[in-house]
């Protein structure tokens, strides 16, 4: 999109071998994540390997002798797929998938001689979204395999809501445009979230953003509860040809002389330009490989834009914006080609990480084709995107710098600056200054001290790029996940231990790669409100931690500006995807309300829909056992009428073979306080062991010759309620 934002491989003794090559410190942190990666591997048959694993430790990886396909381009195409069975059976099983739970997708020889075969994953009858098993193959056979999938994760087998219903939510939510219209039927998915997997309904939605750009998303919503949690656009902004003319002049197809407008004319030359560059680098035909047309639409009109729709690039030149502006940058035409050939072979998915990692490869190429339409010369403006349209009247302007991202004061450079939700058009400097280190060398722009890249040049680093693009990445990579990728790549094209230390060092110098431990949550204490605010898709994290025997337990988000959505979870931190409680309500007027909550930690997530600022957070609840210590007097107690304060003690056994205690308690005070205790549960009005009911704050429970255990003291206020209490609890 042309505005601001321009809408057998490489296993452990390898990288043991990089690591060693390298002058500064091993990352802290590596040899724990190698320690991982080593223990899957000494599970397995002697002479496979474990190049990588998921959270779990389950490998996500593998290279080896894995088993026998056929050879041949034309072999490749056209084999059945029961023929692959038997390598199945041998790979499937060490990802914890069964062979049963995947379907051939492709199969194709690349640009480098390799085979390749991907699958798709389905459980249940339902296919995994963006799920796939890629088996590699040279000479006849396998010799890695990788995957972003596990059959054995928990997937909820029925939806509880209709596909009606998930249609609405998805026309109505908060993210979708203005009059949004639902194309085709609802159709069930699962959707991966960490170790688990989510039953959703994909909803196409389309319409028309405020901006004025089409909006053509599939819209995901969780069929269990019907929230709508991830929006997937298919609108990417940023050889036969055919270019028509949108304001109804005559357009041109292959072949054809030169028509009166000149922003038609420069289309088809440029588009010219990105095929043969794909043609002469790759053997690549058109962006899907098999000689799609290249269709593209230039027109005037009150819009300024680039995207790549699916099928075609659409240029949209602004009124008062000159004809030559959006056509003449070849670097643009390629970023929205190039947007296309992702599509057809990794498939990156459109939002969060890999959403970046896709917006970066078209930028990358755009690059690399405007370095080969200019006879393979790098100059300064190789590193410039769209130099040529923005602003063409200030030298050394640009839309993006791939040598520098953060001087257009929006684009990342440091994977630690990122942040779930970061716009994919910003994220994407991360993996391009990437490519720009690993091309030219160098260091960091503000990160003087490293250790300087070696630079491999332009061609080398982009076919190594295009090959992780078009075999190893899969639909929801990580930027990790593209170090390892390009790492690989580098390998299996044969290029020596100098240029894969580039490789990993190019992903270091932008803190790809590099382990870091996560700081602790900051606590919610109950009744105390914390002020907060973040960016757009930026999330922050809270433990609240509570006590057994809380009542109405309840989050609360207020005032402020902008508009912040909190997500709570008991046990384990929320996800956009994953949670027990998200009002999702436009504003900071958000509220979660458990009357019975479990005992333990709840985790709050606050997600930046748009930017907030000035908001408070805030937990409370009601009641709550407090624990207390044999012989230490609790003191400062007060309560008014009908309060209830429940205190704990554990009484341990007096000799090894059991035995009674004597469990003395005493309560002071003034006011009217009462006082009940119980062994192994909370006492109430008519359950307890014991009971003091006087007209003044002085009881006393004696409890002899009780079992050991757990013990249970409540405070309760009478009448007109009491203060200065003080309780002691002591055993013999």
């Amino acid at each position: 999109m042309v505005e601001k934002r321009l809408r057998g491989a490489l296993g452990l003794s390898l990288l043991s071998l990089l690591t060693g090559a390298c002058t500064e410190a091993t990352p802290p942190g590596k040899s724990a994540r190698d320690a991982e990666v080593r223990k899957a591997s000494s599970s397995l048959a002697e002479g496979l390997q474990v190049v990588a694993t998921d959270s779990g430790a389950v490998p996500t990886f593998i290279t080896g002798p894995l088993g026998a396909v056929p050879t041949g381009a034309e072999e490749v195409r056209s084999l059945q797929a029961e023929q692959l069975l038997p390598v199945l059976a041998r790979v499937a099983p060490l990802f914890r998938l069964a062979p049963s739970q995947l379907y051939l997708k492709k199969a194709y020889v690349g640009f480098d001689g390799d085979a390749h075969f991907r699958y798709g994953v389905r459980l249940n009858g339902v296919d995994v979204l963006g799920a796939e098993l890629r088996l590699h193959a040279r000479d006849g056979a396998v010799f890695a395999a990788n995957t972003n999938a596990r059959g054995d994760l928990p997937a909820p087998e029925r939806p509880a809501v209709t596909a009606e219903a998930a249609a609405t939510a998805a026309r109505e939510d908060k993210a979708s445009p203005s009059g949004a219209t639902v194309h085709g039927e609802p159709h069930l998915v699962y959707w991966r979230e960490g170790n688990e997997l989510v039953l959703a309904y994909e909803v196409r939605v389309q319409g028309t953003g405020e901006d004025g750009a089409p909006v053509d998303d599939s819209v995901l919503v969780n069929a269990r509860t019907g929230d709508a949690f991830l929006h997937l656009a298919h609108v990417h902004s940023a050889l036969y040809r055919r270019v028509s003319d949108g304001n109804g002049g005559p357009g041109r197809i292959e072949g054809s002389p030169p028509v009166a407008n000149p922003l038609v004319n420069i289309a088809y030359d440029h588009l010219g330009s990105v095929y043969q560059c794909y043609s002469s680098l790759y053997g690549r035909d058109s962006y899907d490989g098999a000689g799609a047309h290249l269709v593209s639409t230039v027109s005037r009109g009150s819009l300024t834009n680039a995207f790549w729709n699916g099928t075609q690039l659409v240029l949209s030149a602004g009124e008062g914006v000159t004809d030559l502006q959006l056509s003449r940058a070849v670097d643009v035409m390629a970023h929205e080609v190039t947007h296309g050939v992702t599509d057809h072979s990794s498939g990156l998915i459109y939002s969060g990480e890999s959403g970046g990692l896709n917006e970066s490869i078209s930028d990358i190429f755009g690059a690399v084709c405007e370095w080969y339409s200019k006879g393979k010369v790098v100059d300064a403006n190789t590193w410039l995107f769209a130099e040529d349209i923005w602003t063409p009247d200030i030298p050394g302007d640009a839309l993006r710098y791939m040598h520098d991202p953060k001087l257009d004061g929006v684009s990342l450079d440091r994977y630690g600056d990122y942040a779930s939700g970061t716009d994919v058009h910003y994220s994407s400097g991360i993996s391009n200054l990437a490519f720009y280190l690993l091309s030219q060398g160098g260091v960091h722009p503000r990160i003087p001290s490293q250790t300087p890249v070696v630079g491999i040049g332009i061609e080398k680093a982009a076919s190594i790029f295009y090959k992780a693009n078009v075999d190893l990445l899969l639909p929801s990579s990580t930027f990790e996940q593209a170090k390892l990728a390009t790492e690989q790549a580098a390998h299996q094209l044969g290029y020596d231990s100098a240029t894969m230390t580039s490789v990993t060092r190019s992903w270091w110098a932008v803190q790809v790669g590099l382990p870091t431990i996560p700081p602790p949550l900051p606590v919610l204490e109950k009744d105390i409100a914390v002020e907060v605010s973040g960016s757009r898709g930026a999330k922050q994290y809270f433990d609240a931690p509570v006590p057994e025997g809380a009542r109405n337990l309840r989050f609360t988000l207020s005032g402020g500006t902008g508009d912040a959505d909190m997500y709570v979870r008991f046990n384990l931190s929320p996800t956009t995807t994953l949670y027990d409680c998200r009002p999702y309500k436009t504003g900071n007027e958000e509220e979660c309300l458990f009357p019975a909550p479990a005992h333990g930690h709840w985790y709050v997530m606050l997600n930046g829909y748009s930017a907030y600022a000035g908001a408070t957070l805030k937990v409370t609840w009601e009641g709550g056992y407090v624990p207390i210590e044999p012989g230490v007097a609790v003191t400062g107690l007060s309560g008014g009428p009908g309060s209830s304060r429940v205190f704990t003690l554990q009484v341990p056994p007096e000799f090894e073979d059991g035995g009674g205690r004597n469990v003395h308690v005493r309560l002071q005070g003034a006011g009217n306080a009462d006082l009940y205790v119980r062994r192994g549960a909370a006492p109430s009005f008519f359950e307890y062991d014991c009971r003091g009911l006087k007209e003044h704050s002085t009881e006393n429970c004696n409890l002899n010759d009780f079992e050991p255990g757990r013990f249970f003291i409540e405070v309760f206020g009478a009448k007109e309620g009491y203060s200065d209490g003080s309780l002691l609890v002591t055993y013999d």
